[in-house]
């Protein structure tokens, strides 16, 4: 029962502390966001297991967002490629693209300070933000090198293709991410239980939205209504569910690590 209690007054701090706001924000930063941090992740997990092998890779993770959407994804990224890759400083180009991904983290950051009181002002406390998200981003590479080995190199070897394997690696591989997010990105996170119960919720949340977010993209003829500008607006959807989602985890590791204390 306290648990079922514990969900509850996570919806009632989330409104309150206006986190559906900074789900807001955070969508609109994301589409800066997404294509350089694509692109570094390709390039830095592609060292590992090659460029080509990591992009579909992360298409098939994609598929959910449509194939149209994935294709100007696609185009974007070799854009950006093309870009970075014809500049005489090009370490430096990709650190600028990469600033909008650092960026769109501290929008998430903003968020857990707000929902479990931790806020923070001033230019040294941005810096510090900055730099743990910087370090988060790091830090999904390695994530990203281990899930991709476990999902199409290890599980397929032990267990085969089966749905539930790919389910169960789904759930513990969202978790983990989540769970590096909740206690990375502000100093004075909630404690690693608390960050877990949280991670383990929003991750549950996570792979029930993304079921009804495809249904939603396949029977909804969002390009027939909207034109070019549905593409956008299907990234929009899924990145502010995802956002949301994130906040509502926050919120239930907040409220455990107080009723805990």
């Amino acid at each position: 029962m306290k648990f079922f209690y514990l969900l509850y007054d996570s919806v009632s701090r989330f409104i309150e502390c206006g986190a559906g706001y900074y789900a807001a924000a955070f969508s609109y930063y994301a589409p800066l966001a997404i294509i350089p941090l694509l692109y570094f992740s390709v390039k830095f997990v592609g060292f590992f297991y090659g460029d080509i092998f990591t992009a579909q890779v992360f298409s098939i993770w994609g598929s959910v967002l449509g194939e149209d959407l994935l294709s100007v994804i696609r185009f974007a990224l070799n854009n950006l490629g093309t870009e970075t890759e014809a500049s005489k400083f090009t370490l430096l180009g990709s650190i600028f693209f990469l600033s909008f991904s650092i960026i769109a983290l501290n929008v998430i950051s903003d968020g857990f300070q707000d929902l479990w009181g931790r806020q923070t002002r001033g230019l040294k406390a941005w810096l510090i933000k900055s730099f743990r998200s910087l370090g988060f981003i790091f830090i999904l590479q390695v994530y990203l090198i281990f899930i991709i080995g476990v999902e199409f190199f290890i599980a397929p070897t032990i267990f085969g293709p089966s749905p539930f394997i790919s389910l169960i690696i789904l759930l513990s591989s969202t978790t983990v991410l989540f769970f590096t997010l909740y206690r990375l990105l502000v100093v004075n996170s909630p404690t690693a239980k608390a960050c877990l119960v949280g991670a383990t919720i929003s991750s549950v949340f996570f792979v029930m939205a993304k079921s009804i977010v495809d249904l939603y993209v396949i029977t909804t003829p969002v390009i027939t209504l909207y034109g070019a500008a549905g593409l956008l607006l299907i990234l929009l959807v899924w990145v502010y569910v995802l956002a949301v989602i994130i906040y509502y985890g926050a919120s239930v590791a907040g409220l455990y690590d107080k009723i805990n204390k």
